[in-house]
C-alpha cells in the first residue's frame, strides 16, 4: 500500500483501487483497503482524516459518494470505515478534508516545538500526546512552573516568526545510529524523523506544516498536575485565533457588565466578590434573625416532640446553627424544610433521641428523597408537600 500523504502532504485527492472489503461485525460498517491512499489513519495520538469516497464507475444503485467514518493502520495496512460495502477491484475517488488535515499539521507541528524545548531546555521527556478535534494535550514526565512554560511559549512563537522549513526524511541506518531524536518507542528501521532546526528531532509517523510560520500561532491554554508530571493544552494556528475571539468576547461582556476597562477585569471581579461577601454576610444575619423569629412560634417542647419549620430558601449554615439550638430541647425530630411544594424542598433534620437514618429511609421510600447522614442529623432535598411531609413526621 502506497502512503500517498508522505509523498504530498497538501494532495488532497487521489484514486485507487479497492483491494479488500469486509464487514466489521463489532462496528457493524465496512473496512476497505486501497492499493493507495492520502488518508491519513488515527496513530501517534492524532485521530484519523476526514473526507469522501466516491465511485468512478457507477455500481446499480449503491451510493456514489461515501463518507469516510474513520481509518486505522494494523500491521502497516491502512483500513477505511464506510457506511456500504465497495467490491473488491472498484476504483474509486478520495477527497481528504483539506481544513482538519490543515489544522491537524499547525497543532502536531506545534506541538514538536512545544516539546523540543520543554526537552532543550529542562530536559523532560513528552510521554504522551492527543491530537483531537477540540483539543491537544502533552504530557511531560517532569514539572515546570507557569512562568516556565510561559517562557516556552515565547520561544515557540519565535520559532513561528522565523519560518524555518520542517525537514522530514527516512535516514537510512547508519546516519539513524548516530542521530539524538526524540521518541517514545526504540525505533530501528523506516524510521521517519521530523526536524526543525534548533528546536526538535523526532520520529513521527504524521502530516507536518512546510515551514514553522504556517502554525499560525502557539498557545499555552491550561496546565495541571498528571501523574507526578504535568498535562499541558496547547492550541495553534486557527484554533488559537478561535480560543482568542471567545475570550475577548467574554472579557469584552465582563468588561461592559463591571463598568471597568478590559484589562482591569479581574480586579473588578475580586471588587465585586468582596462586595458580594458583605451583602451574604447581611443577608444571613437577616435570615437568622428571621428564623429565630419563626422559631418562636413553634410549640413548645411540653405541646410537641416534634419542631418543624417551613421556609424560604435560606443559607445552610444559618439553618443548621438553628437546628443544633433546639435539637436539645425537643424529644423528637427538629428539622427545617426550604422551597416548594411545587419544586420540592431541601431539608436539614436533627434528633438527640431518635435515629434520623429512619427517617430519612422512609422519605427515601416513599418520595424518592436524595440525601444521607448519620443518627443525630440527616439532610437532603425531597420532591412532596408540605402538608404530607408534616403527617409523615408528626405520626412517627
Amino acid at each position: 500500500m502506497k502512503k500517498l500523504y508522505y509523498e504530498d502532504v497538501h494532495m488532497t485527492e487521489f484514486e485507487a483501487t479497492v483491494t479488500e472489503c469486509t464487514y466489521d461485525e463489532k462496528k457493524k460498517i465496512y473496512k476497505i483497503v486501497l492499493d493507495q491512499t492520502a488518508f491519513f489513519p488515527e496513530e501517534g495520538g492524532q485521530v484519523a482524516d476526514k473526507g469522501t469516497i466516491s465511485f468512478v464507475q457507477k455500481l446499480g444503485v449503491t451510493p456514489q459518494c461515501l463518507t469516510l467514518l474513520d481509518a486505522h493502520i494494523k500491521n502497516d495496512i491502512i483500513y477505511h470505515y464506510v457506511e456500504q460495502e465497495i467490491p473488491v477491484g472498484t476504483k474509486v475517488k478520495g477527497c481528504v478534508d483539506w481544513g482538519q488535515r490543515f489544522d491537524f499539521m499547525q497543532q502536531h507541528s506545534g506541538e514538536h516545538i512545544v516539546s523540543g524545548l520543554v526537552n532543550k531546555q529542562y530536559g523532560f521527556d513528552n510521554v504522551g500526546f492527543h491530537l483531537g478535534l477540540q483539543e491537544v494535550t502533552l504530557d511531560f514526565n517532569g514539572v515546570l512552573t507557569l512562568e516556565q512554560l510561559r517562557e516556552i511559549e515565547v520561544l515557540a512563537n519565535e520559532a513561528i516568526w522565523e519560518n524555518i522549513p520542517v525537514n522530514i526524511e527516512f535516514p537510512d541506518s547508519e546516519v539513524l545510529s548516530s542521530l539524538e531524536y526524540r521518541s517514545k518507542l526504540e525505533l530501528t528501521e523506516n524510521v521517519r524523523i521530523v526536524t526543525i532546526p534548533g528546536y526538535d528531532v523526532c520520529a513521527c509517523c504524521a502530516p507536518h506544516v512546510d515551514t514553522t510560520g504556517q502554525i499560525g500561532m502557539i498557545k499555552i491554554t491550561n496546565v495541571q498536575s498528571h501523574r507526578g508530571g504535568i498535562r499541558v493544552n496547547i492550541l495553534c494556528g486557527r484554533r488559537a485565533l478561535q480560543d482568542y475571539t471567545v475570550k475577548q468576547n467574554n472579557a469584552a461582556a465582563i468588561s461592559a457588565s463591571l463598568s471597568v476597562k478590559q484589562d482591569c477585569i479581574a480586579e473588578g471581579v475580586e471588587r465585586l466578590k468582596e462586595e458580594n461577601f458583605k451583602q451574604k454576610e447581611v443577608v444571613n444575619r437577616l435570615q437568622a434573625n428571621m428564623l429565630k423569629n419563626l422559631a418562636e412560634s413553634l410549640p413548645t417542647p411540653e405541646e410537641s416532640f416534634h419542631a418543624i419549620l417551613f421556609v424560604e430558601p435560606m443559607d445552610d449554615i444559618t439553618i443548621r446553627n438553628l437546628i443544633n439550638d433546639l435539637v436539645p430541647k425537643y424529644s423528637g425530630y427538629v428539622g427545617v424544610f426550604w422551597g416548594n411544594d411545587t419544586d420540592g424542598y431541601r431539608y436539614i433534620v436533627g434528633s438527640t433521641s431518635r435515629d434520623c437514618r429512619e427517617l430519612a429511609t422512609f422519605l427515601r421510600e416513599k418520595f424518592g428523597a436524595k440525601g444521607g447522614g448519620k443518627a443525630p442529623m440527616i439532610q437532603g432535598n425531597v420532591v412532596a408537600g408540605e402538608e404530607q411531609l408534616r403527617t409523615i413526621i408528626f405520626n412517627s
